[in-house]
């Protein structure tokens, strides 16, 4: 359950930066708000990664 809330909070995390990044009126918060989306959605691909690991290594064990 843990792993779907991380990955909601950091897809709401990704959104609020792409806002940022639109509304921006400075080169610093165009980039953070741009940063953010792109954590966000490489935390949610390794957060995928991660489970088919836990998957395979279940898989190879059984």
């Amino acid at each position: 359950m843990s792993h779907w809330i991380m990955g909601i909070l950091s897809a709401l995390f990704g959104l609020v930066g792409l806002f940022m990044a639109a509304k921006a009126h400075d080169f610093g918060i165009a980039f953070f708000g741009l940063a953010l989306a792109v954590w966000a959605a490489l935390f949610c691909w390794w957060m995928i990664k991660t489970r088919y690991d836990e998957i395979e290594h279940k898989q190879a064990q059984g």
